[in-house]
């Protein structure tokens, strides 16, 4: 953005790839729509760098936004551009839940919450009463009871399965019965309102103008959501994909990938890929190929046809042990 700034970089916000544009083998451009006019618009280039990922939108709702629909990877695989690992997926156990029928995304509540908030679900299957009505005697503390030694700092898939559980059970709370509780009324009594609101204020904020329930009196409903999603794009050590001059960045790329991927290191994967491998790898790919005139006037290639995992490898062996 600071290049935006200062002029060297144009930024063209809200449009959606639809077409990677191949002239002789190697992608030299896209093709997008401007999704306030409509416009198709063309672009042309020397090099083409794909750093979107995610298909959360295959779940319906996740905590992504709704042009989270990985239709930029797979048009990029329509192109030649080979897949693999695409369905790394992230479910994060603090969402707020569904709680309207034309919501367009699930908004995630930090974890950090879970430091001094205990999560429970009532004892008994299909209660109806609100949560300051349920004694202590009615309440399961399920995380605490089954992990007595990280009680509600489990790791966030174990959370996230156990919130499933719990509701699968019929314990779960809310209109939908897809919720449970997190409930602050004990680090509260225990710290002070003073405390709690200097840690999370602007989350407690945040969900009451969301739900209209005051967390400071009535406990938080959470649930489990899809949130990061990741993979699939197949890239080499140069992040270049299978289709000559498209390269692959983030968590579009197949590469460095986990199941148990935290925040932290899909946004290391981001500057690793964007600040210490591309800035070096595109310029030996820029050096090493003839350069053509492109304009956006320039016929692109008429053959789609995609190369075989063998003359792939062929291809890229004669490549990379060129000088």
């Amino acid at each position: 953005m600071r290049q935006v700034a200062v002029g060297k970089v144009k930024m063209f916000p809200r449009r959606e790839m639809l077409d990677v544009v191949v002239v002789d083998g190697h992608a030299k451009g896209i093709i997008v729509r401007n999704l306030i006019s409509g416009e198709v618009e063309r672009h042309a280039a020397d090099a083409v760098v794909l750093c979107t990922g995610g298909y959360g939108n295959v779940f319906f709702l996740s905590t992504n936004a709704m042009a989270s629909n990985v239709t930029a990877a797979f048009r990029a695989y329509k192109k030649g551009a080979f897949f693999a690992n695409p369905c790394f997926t992230q479910i994060h156990p603090t969402c707020i839940p569904v709680h309207g029928t034309y919501q367009s995304k699930l908004t995630l509540m930090s974890e950090s919450l879970r430091n001094d908030g205990r999560v429970w679900v009532p004892k008994n299957p299909g209660e109806k009463r609100r949560p300051q009505e349920i004694p202590e005697s009615e309440r399961d503390y399920y995380l605490e009871r089954k992990y007595p030694s990280f009680g509600n700092l489990v790791p966030r898939d174990v959370a996230s399965r156990n919130a499933k559980e719990q509701c699968d059970q019929g314990k779960g709370v809310g209109e939908t019965g897809l919720a449970v509780y997190l409930d602050f009324a004990d680090a509260i009594k225990r710290d002070g309102k003073a405390v709690i609101e200097k840690k999370y204020g602007n989350l407690f904020q945040m969900y009451e103008k969301i739900t209209a329930d005051n967390p400071y009196e009535t406990p938080m409903m959470i649930y489990p959501a899809i949130h990061y999603t990741m993979g699939g794009l197949w890239v080499d050590y140069n992040l270049m994909s299978t289709l000559p001059g498209l390269f692959v960045l983030g968590e579009a790329n197949f590469s460095d990938h986990g199941a148990n991927r935290l925040g932290a290191s899909a946004l290391m994967q981001g500057l690793a890929d964007g600040y210490f491998v591309l800035p070096y790898t595109i310029g030996g790919y820029l050096a090493g190929t003839p350069k053509t005139n492109i304009t956006t006037s320039t016929r692109p290639s008429t053959n789609r046809k995609r190369l075989s995992p063998a003359a792939w490898i062929a291809c890229w062996e004669s490549t990379a042990n060129a000088p």
